[in-house]
């Protein structure tokens, strides 16, 4: 009788937290002490933290740009249309508002196509939205919008700090295969892997 083998060591699913949610939940934490201290609200600068830290320093800062460039652009085009509404009289005409604000998006994510930042024209039109979707009679729309984005200035100043102190786990690497056992026939690499065309005959 041939010798048995044991049986193979099931897979481990477990999955050890990664330094991208350490470095998220510490870049929260800390927009919302910061906003603690200065008696306001961290909703965006959290928010802010969240979308910035990414996988790697330099896919990190590259968000951030994006984050900051956007939160300009949006701001300041918020603040132009609702004063140009409110000049023309027809800021507070909610249907010929919103229709306004819906064809003003293109040529907000047009101009961010022409400073070549694709990646801001989302946050470009989120913050457009913020400001003159929440405007209400007796806000004023260069403070929210100068609110905005000193807020949204703080959560990207956290995340790319937090990104830097704190250093990335290097990638796990596969573990090499073990040596044939005395007496045992080491196994093709075509067993190993199985028959491509097989497999793409079950798969079919």
């Amino acid at each position: 009788m041939g010798e048995q083998r044991a049986p193979a060591a099931l897979p481990d699913h477990r999955r050890r937290v990664g330094m991208r949610i350490i470095k998220t939940v510490v870049a929260v934490f800390l927009c919302g002490l910061l906003a603690y201290f200065r008696e306001a609200s961290g909703f965006y600068s959290m928010i802010a933290a969240v979308v910035c830290i990414q996988n790697s320093a330099g896919k990190t800062i590259e968000s951030s740009v994006n984050r900051m460039a956007g939160t300009l652009i949006g701001g300041v085009a918020g603040v132009l249309v609702i004063y140009g509404l409110d000049m023309l009289g027809v800021l507070y005409m909610e249907l010929l508002r919103y229709a306004v604000l819906a064809v003003m998006l293109i040529p907000i994510i047009e101009l961010c196509l022409v400073i070549k930042k694709p990646g801001c024209a989302a946050m470009a039109c989120i913050v457009f939205l913020c400001v003159t979707v929440n405007h209400s009679i007796g806000d004023t729309p260069a403070i929210y919008s100068i609110d905005r984005l000193f807020e949204t200035l703080v959560g990207v100043a956290l995340a790319c700090g937090i990104d830097i102190l704190l250093p990335y786990q290097p990638a796990a690497q596969p573990a090499p295969p073990e040596p044939p056992q005395a007496g045992e026939t080491p196994a093709p690499p075509e067993a190993a892997q199985g028959d491509p065309s097989k497999e793409a005959e079950e798969e079919t």
